[in-house]
């Protein structure tokens, strides 16, 4: 009987110590405003961590590691170092950025048909439309 006791004892203090650090690894992937409108999750591209889905994500027939994949299909090699649910889009979208090497690889892809609507690619020393250096220093 005591042998019981202390088992679940033991039991519900290991699930208070996994809920607690659950919850403190969800409030440091809190979704945010993003500028165009929709919002961003600064939690891991790992598929193994845990994080809370974007508004609107669970509807998209094309899911997070799915648009990872679409992506990485056309840069093998590279590997994932963010992906965005924007579900204020018409269509919504992913928005995965990869990197291999120097090179970053955005895409935007369809998350209902999973077709790459937009694909840009820029090396740590290409110039960004403003002018400025992949840095952000001003080449002038």
């Amino acid at each position: 009987m005591r042998n019981t006791m202390r088992l679940t004892a033991a039991t519900a203090g290991l699930l208070t110590v996994v809920a607690g650090g659950g919850a403190a690894f969800a409030a440091s992937a809190t979704p945010t405003p993003s500028p165009a409108g929709g919002t961003t999750t600064s939690a891991p591209v790992s598929p193994a961590a845990p994080r809370t889905p974007e508004p609107g994500e669970a509807a998209a027939k094309v899911n997070r590691e799915a648009a990872i994949k679409i992506a990485q299909d056309k840069v093998p090699g590279a590997q994932p170092a963010e992906a965005e649910f924007d579900g204020d889009e018409t269509p919504a979208t992913w928005e995965i950025e990869l990197r291999k090497d120097a090179v970053e690889h955005d895409f935007e892809i369809d998350a209902t048909t999973g077709a790459i609507l937009e694909q840009e690619s820029e090396t740590d020393t290409d110039q960004d439309d403003d002018g400025d250096d992949a840095d952000g220093q001003d080449d002038d």
